[in-house]
């Protein structure tokens, strides 16, 4: 009489448990389902040595290695057309790597001043300008900045190093003290 209740909470349990490893295989399969596609069509695209995509903390991390780009602007703009198309808008962070060398990270402060003057200005042709003689300057084979509705883009290049930085055109405010 005893065995009966007791034969049905191990079913039980088992079920649950059972159900409990599906579920969690399940999500595993939608999130590989979503990172194994991404990763292939975004290594398509021309310029882009490797790409990785996981998840954390329930947000989506795509890192994507450079190498050269023709038009840097174009090739930023289909990343993030290819990952908004897979992932949904805003619903990852897109991290670029390059092969930085300790010269183009110094010629990067160096020129930083220009893009920064030409964004409060609003004279990204000037800055622009400046960004160039500055390249030229240091002895640099590349030294752009590019300017569309969204993002400024800055590539700095010489030999087989290479930089890249995509800054926001209009920065969040900024808190001062009061």
């Amino acid at each position: 009489m005893f065995g009966r209740p007791l034969e049905i909470r191990w079913v039980a349990l088992t079920a649950a448990i059972t159900l409990g490893v599906l579920l969690l295989a399940s999500l595993f399969y939608q999130e590989q389902a979503k990172a194994a596609p991404l990763e292939r069509d975004l290594a398509g695209v021309p310029g882009v040595a490797a790409v990785t995509v996981e998840r954390d903390a329930g947000r989506w991390h795509v890192r994507v290695q450079l190498g050269s780009v023709d038009l840097f602007p174009a090739t930023y703009r289909e990343l993030r057309e290819r990952a908004d198309r897979r992932l949904g808008p805003g619903q990852y962070d897109l991290e670029l790597a390059d092969r930085r060398t300790p010269e183009l990270e110094q010629a990067f402060y160096e020129v930083s001043y220009y893009v920064e003057e030409g964004r409060s200005r609003g004279d990204y042709a000037e800055a622009a300008r400046q960004v160039e003689a500055a390249g030229r300057r240091l002895g640099l084979d590349r030294a752009r900045l590019y300017v569309d509705a969204e993002f400024l883009y800055l590539e700095l290049a010489r030999g087989e190093g290479v930089l890249y930085s995509v800054m926001p055109l209009r920065p969040e405010q900024e808190v001062t003290a009061r």
